[in-house]
């Protein structure tokens, strides 16, 4: 789905957002309305800083996950 929509559904049911082309060990991401703004969960902990490329953007590969 378009990341939008993932966005929106990730946030009414308190879960992350991924891509499904990043399978089977996706970076993961955390929208949030704080200061954090997303939170990334990666294979190497926590960040806060994610630059989505174009591809990300206008991929319509994002699943609700987590």
């Amino acid at each position: 789905m378009e990341l939008r929509k993932a966005i929106r559904m990730a946030q009414k049911n308190g879960r992350g957002i991924a891509r499904r082309s990043q399978f089977p060990r996706p970076i993961w991401f955390i929208p949030t309305n704080t200061t954090e703004k997303i939170i990334v969960v990666g294979a190497h902990g926590l960040s806060s800083k994610w630059e989505p490329s174009a591809d990300d953007l206008i991929a319509k590969d994002w699943i609700v996950y987590g």
